[in-house]
């Protein structure tokens, strides 16, 4: 079941007398915030007088306390909600063997946290209409998220600043909203959440200044862009993590080089790398103004800054810099 349709069943269940959903279900996915949304929703379904008797939470518990718990009758209600969740490994065969066999009276949620194994034994064991899943957003939907939130807070969040929140964060949902709430604590209601807000009042995630870093670079702003690279390694970034990134990049742009030598326009070869369309399309600009030579020497450079580390040349920040720094 895709968790569209378990919402629906949710609200099913909440507007009609019978239930609509009963049983255990799994629920997984890399979209944590949506995820427990559903099961916040879920736990509301039992009467408010009588929710505390009828809602009970268990944290890595043994597989015979998840039955005793799904066993026991609601108390004066039509269900009773179990959420579980850090389900000992060593638990999950025993309750995968119990899973089919909870009775209609109880509502099991298994909450996983990331994407379950198929091959897992609780997995293996429930119906695929039971096994509800809650992937990573797309962007489109991440901007609809971010609409929808921003006018429940009295503000107004135009097409391109979403964008670019979405560029800034990612498209973790949770880490939108708080990025969201804090620049519309900063505007105050009625007002607008600009890409210039956004600047002031939000911390973008790694790869995103690792773009930054190399745009700086790249336009031959060396003074700026060791700045930006000392302070990013003075706040604690890991010097083998902007290696990996900064390699990345660089074999972005050579796949965005190639691209364009097949006669693709730069929508089309942005298209074709795929990701955040924001970062494809500057990927794709910057790409045309480098050099194929240049840019195979600077992913040699940067894959060879873990080798060096491994060899015992030269400490992770040291391998880093002289890597940007015979690069740039």
């Amino acid at each position: 079941m895709d968790e569209m349709r378990f919402f629906e069943a949710v609200r099913q269940s909440a507007a009609q007398e019978a239930m609509a959903l009963s049983g255990a279900y799994l629920l997984h996915g890399e979209e944590e915030y949506s995820k427990e949304q559903a099961v916040r929703q879920a736990a509301a379904l039992p009467a408010e007088a009588a929710r505390a008797l009828n809602v009970q939470r268990l944290d890595a518990p043994a597989a015979a306390d998840v039955q005793a718990a799904c066993e026991t009758l609601p108390f004066f209600d039509r269900c009773r909600v179990v959420v579980v969740r850090d389900l000992p490994a060593p638990e999950e065969a025993a309750l995968a063997a119990y899973a089919p066999a909870v009775p209609e009276t109880a509502l099991l949620l298994v909450v996983q946290r990331g994407a379950a194994a198929k091959t897992s034994p609780l997995f293996k064991a429930l119906a695929p209409e039971r096994a509800v899943e809650f992937p990573r957003c797309d962007e489109a939907r991440a901007a609809a998220f971010l609409k929808k939130r921003a006018a429940s807070r009295g503000v107004s969040l135009p097409p391109a600043a979403a964008r670019r929140l979405i560029a800034m964060v990612g498209t973790d949902l949770a880490a939108l909203e708080s990025a969201l709430f804090l620049t519309a604590d900063y505007v105050g209601p009625g007002g607008a959440v600009t890409e210039e807000a956004l600047a002031r009042c939000v911390t973008p995630d790694v790869e995103y200044r690792v773009f930054d870093l190399l745009a700086l670079l790249l336009a031959g702003d060396r003074r700026r862009g060791y700045a930006m690279l000392h302070g990013m390694l003075q706040s604690g970034e890991s010097a083998l993590g902007l290696a990996s990134f900064l390699e990345g990049r660089v074999r972005q742009m050579l796949s965005a080089r190639q691209l364009l030598a097949s006669g693709m326009t730069e929508a089309a070869a942005a298209r074709a790398l795929g990701g955040s369309p924001y970062a494809a399309k500057k990927t794709v600009q910057a790409a045309r103004r480098a050099d194929d030579a240049w840019l195979r020497r600077a992913v040699q450079a940067f894959a060879g800054v873990d080798a060096q580390v491994k060899q015992g040349l030269l400490r992770e920040r040291d391998a880093l810099l002289l890597a940007v720094y015979r690069t740039f």
